[in-house]
């Protein structure tokens, strides 16, 4: 067994939580098949969870966590005050296990402590794997990326099992200006969908008024599939199971049906936007397809170069929307009376049955549209700048 601690977003934690529960019974055990590893006790801390598995369990949370930033592999935790005691517990870890060569990244961070001086704790860890790993070429690529933190005298070393942060997921392939995180909006998807089962979502029609870059028709496409085609740091390491050495190893999984929306509408102002998302949503689907070959069913995805306010309206029973609205003065100079205006018109004209929008902080709704109920507000931080996250539903 192995201590792990998968790193969220400040407030994701429980969210994360439920991700882990959600993919945990389809995870493959070294055989291939369904493992038969309990779910483990989770600690719950500001900006994680900490639990023990087994390796081969746990670096498969990588594909399915979708709100969580990266799963690190806790090496050890000790206490310690002086430096040559650092060094050797550094130098005492199994590291020729899990690494090939001595050049890693580091991420040192110390406060509190007696030990704060982060260039000498790097340089002395450097000092470790130097001797470990004698001869490393200077131009040899980074075999991994190994965090060391020092708090209270408590130092905790653990190694990266992600890689590039998790909301890369390998399928945006262009960006808008001022692209939403895909973490973000993977978890305000979650927080709309809340108690609604999959026979409920599969009646509805998706729809993201001023979509940019597509990020929530993306990402609530493939929001309980795998992400496989991206490279993660785990498959480096010496000691990775075989199973995830092989392509085909994506084929054992007996996941459930990909399709959670019955169909996806995205509009925008910006005619080269349409051009982004086609792009984007249909690599999400050619990974899909990939995973799921002969049960691979396509969606629709209707995008429309339009002002939401004055253009068509899909003809669907069950609408959903969610949006990221812009910021600035746009909306002001187009009537609409900011952002409070624009959720009460988008209520009068479409009437979706659930409607999310991300509003600036400063923003709150305070005077909920005719007809509808306020929820819930989620408080979220995107890019520095807090935000609600207000969702609405249809009396």
């Amino acid at each position: 067994m192995n201590k792990f601690f998968v790193s969220t977003p400040l407030g994701y934690e429980l969210t994360t939580l439920a991700d882990m529960k959600e993919c945990w019974p389809y995870l493959l055990g070294k055989d291939a098949k369904a493992h038969s590893l309990s779910f483990p006790e989770v600690e719950v801390l500001q900006g994680g969870l900490e639990f023990e598995t087994e390796l081969f369990a746990a670096v498969q949370l990588n594909f399915f966590l979708k709100t969580a930033n990266r799963v690190l592999l806790r090496m050890t935790s000790f206490r310690t005050k002086d430096l040559p005691k650092f060094y050797q517990k550094f130098k005492s870890l199994p590291w020729r296990e899990y690494l090939s060569h001595g050049k890693v990244e580091w991420e040192v961070a110390a406060q509190k402590s007696r030990l704060n001086n982060e260039k000498r704790l790097q340089e002395s860890a450097e000092k470790a794997l130097s001797e470990l790993f004698p001869g490393t070429p200077a131009d040899a690529e980074f075999c991994g990326s190994i965090y060391v933190r020092m708090e209270d005298d408590l130092c905790t070393v653990s190694l990266d099992a992600t890689g590039e942060h998790l909301h890369k997921r390998g399928w945006s392939i262009l960006k808008g200006e001022a692209p939403l995180r895909e973490t973000i909006a993977a978890y305000l998807l979650k927080e709309m969908i809340g108690e609604a089962t999959p026979a409920e979502t599969r009646e509805v029609t998706l729809m993201d008024p001023m979509m940019g870059a597509g990020t929530f028709l993306t990402e609530a496409r493939s929001l309980f599939q795998g992400q496989f085609q991206r490279e993660y740091a785990f498959q480096k390491w010496k000691k990775t199971p075989k199973l995830f050495q092989s392509p085909s190893f994506i084929f054992n999984y007996d996941l459930p049906p990909s399709i959670l929306f019955k169909a996806f509408v995205g509009m925008d102002i910006e005619e080269k936007m349409l051009k982004v998302v086609k792009e984007n949503f249909g690599e999400v689907e050619n990974q899909i397809k990939a995973q799921e070959k002969d049960r691979f069913q396509p969606v629709s995805l209707t995008l429309q170069h339009q002002n939401a306010m004055t253009g068509e309206k899909p003809a669907t029973s069950h609408l959903w929307m969610i949006l990221n609205p812009p910021y600035g003065e746009r909306l002001s100079s187009e009537g609409l009376g900011g952002l409070k205006g624009l959720s009460h018109e988008l209520c009068r004209r479409y009437q979706p049955e659930k409607i999310g929008i991300l509003f600036p902080e400063k923003e709150k709704l305070t005077n909920v549209p005719n007809g509808y109920l306020l929820e819930k507000e989620v408080k979220i931080n995107n890019g520095g700048l807090r935000c609600l996250f207000t969702l609405l539903t249809r009396l």
